[in-house]
């Protein structure tokens, strides 16, 4: 009998458990020779780390990219997925959807201090998605860069190039930002 239930409980003990961490950091960068402040700043040199918002965008001049960072537990994961929120607003765009590239970067950055000066635009590709809808959420595969990670952490680059899309930050207080799911 004691064997039979040691057998039933196996599964119990070897089955995966799945957590749901928010982002630790985010920020928004911007790349590019746009001057700010009333033409007096580049904007690139102008931390956006403690917005209530973070924003992605490329066009012809501008390049506005969403910096997350992410606190990772011990385990090594099996499964991690970036869930992406609803955006926070469409900044006027009636756009029938939207795609999201994600690429690794380094955890060299400071959330209140991050600016296109002192932030590497490099990343690693991990994956992208496609949102129907301006409202849709959407996720993508990160396993990768989660198994990888560096002192259980990671950072992730979030871009699109069309049209200007702004998520909830950590700052807003929202429950709607970016989250991970993190499978062990």
């Amino acid at each position: 009998m004691k064997l039979s239930l040691a057998a039933a409980a196996l599964p119990l003990a070897l089955g995966a458990s799945t957590v749901n961490l928010r982002v630790a950091r985010d920020a928004t960068i911007s790349y590019n020779g746009i001057m700010c402040n009333y033409d007096t700043v580049p904007c690139t040199a102008i931390p956006f780390g403690l917005q209530n918002k973070v924003t992605t965008f490329r066009g012809n001049r501008d390049f506005v990219r969403v910096l997350l960072g992410f606190d990772l537990p011990t385990n090594k994961p099996t499964k991690c997925v970036l869930n992406i929120p609803k955006p926070s607003d469409n900044n006027g765009s009636n756009a029938p959807g939207y795609a999201l590239t994600v690429s690794n970067t380094d955890n060299v950055w400071d959330e209140a201090s991050v600016s296109g000066y002192n932030k590497k635009m490099d990343g690693t590709l991990i994956g992208s998605v496609n949102v129907t809808a301006p409202q849709d959420t959407g996720s993508i595969d990160v396993t990768a860069a989660c198994a990888n990670a560096t002192n259980y952490k990671i950072s992730l680059f979030v871009d699109t190039s069309f049209p200007l899309i702004s998520f909830n930050s950590l700052q807003s207080g929202s429950k709607d930002v970016f989250t991970l799911d993190y499978t062990f």
